[in-house]
């Protein structure tokens, strides 16, 4: 009887042992993954802490920003585009040709602004204004004349041409204008075989960039107020506009609303303006300058009156802002019918100057 007793006992011990065993491993998991939830929320306060302070070192470390004193903001005051670096570089006027014979042209597709005159014999001729860079070639390049060159004097910059016109000779002595003539200096300038001249003359950033490189520098100011957002509520469509300049010649530009920019022909539609590149020209801004005029020699010479003022077209995003345009401190102003100084996209700007009475068709 002992002995069943005491087996008894011994397996009621042994049950009651492995009971509690039992009980205390079901819990203990649990006290561990408390212990760690706990653990891990400190550590994310911990590193919440560790971030805040760095930050606090981050910017205890950052140097004031620097003024620079000649600072475009890295924005053109040309175009009001963006660009790569600070620039603080001549502006470059080129005098081309638009006769058919120079025709495809180079270069003008990279100009930050674009003149076309009427000078003589109905025929057109370009200038150019590149700033902060020249392309690698541009041209045909040609004789001054008296307004190429007045115009290229508003932006203070080294003109490039080949010859001028007896007026223009007389102005370029007087004014002291800082030029590089072909005839003079012809190795800035280069003839190009695949052309007879003299619509075969060119220059480019190679043969220039030593001399452009030793010209002082030149900070300009923005040359027009450029758009950020417009809201007009009184405007009118321009979205097919034809400029007669003489006789037989026109051009037409053509507004392409998907790109907001208006493609450029001559005469008509099936002859688009290109350049060298087979790249068709276009414009985001089309300013219509209207000017006295007046011939003064038998060969048809024009003389272009670039001070007294006058009706001023402006067409952009497809519609036409009338104003008018004054000479003020050396440089013409463009204004609207309010008086005020018109808005323009960013981008390539295209200024037609023709005489007075000149149709405009939109």
């Amino acid at each position: 009887m002992k002995s069943k007793l005491y087996v008894l006992l011994t397996l009621l011990f042994i049950t009651l042992m492995l009971l509690t065993a039992c009980s205390f491993g079901g819990e203990q998991p649990v006290e561990e993954n408390e212990e760690i939830t706990q653990k891990e929320e400190l550590s994310e306060k911990e590193r919440e802490e560790e971030i805040e302070n760095i930050e606090e070192e981050y910017e205890e470390e950052i140097p004031e920003t620097t003024n620079y004193e000649n600072d475009y903001k890295m924005m053109s005051p040309f175009t009001g585009l963006g660009i790569d670096d600070i620039y603080y570089k001549r502006a470059v006027a080129v005098s081309i040709e638009n006769s058919p014979a120079a025709r495809p042209q180079s270069g003008l597709d990279q100009a930050e602004i674009i003149y076309e005159f009427m000078l003589e014999g109905g025929i057109t001729r370009f200038l150019a204004i590149f700033w902060p860079k020249v392309p690698e070639k541009m041209g045909p390049i040609r004789s001054a004349r008296p307004a190429l060159i007045e115009t290229s004097q508003f932006y203070d910059s080294l003109f490039i041409h080949a010859g001028a016109s007896p007026r223009g000779f007389a102005l370029l002595a007087v004014n002291d204008v800082l030029h590089l003539d072909q005839l003079y200096k012809s190795q800035y300038f280069w003839r190009s075989s695949k052309r007879l001249a003299p619509h075969n003359l060119y220059s480019g950033r190679e043969p220039l960039k030593n001399y452009l490189d030793s010209l002082s520098e030149k900070e300009y100011q923005e040359q027009f107020d450029f758009l950020t957002a417009s809201i007009i509520s009184d405007f009118e469509k321009a979205e097919n506009i034809t400029i007669d300049y003489w006789g037989s010649y026109s051009v037409i530009y053509e507004y392409d609303s998907l790109d907001n920019n208006y493609l450029r022909f001559l005469n008509d539609k099936t002859n688009p303006h290109l350049v060298e590149s087979d790249e068709q020209l276009k414009a985001k801004n089309i300013i219509v300058q209207h000017v006295k005029t007046s011939t003064i020699d038998d060969v048809g010479r024009q003389e272009i009156d670039l001070k007294s003022g006058g009706e001023m077209h402006l067409f952009r995003d497809g519609i036409v802002i009338k104003g008018k345009w004054e000479r003020r401190n050396g440089r013409i102003v463009y204004l609207n019918s309010s008086g005020d100084e018109i808005e323009i996209n960013p981008g390539q700007t295209w200024i037609q100057v023709v005489p007075n009475g000149t149709d405009i068709n939109y």
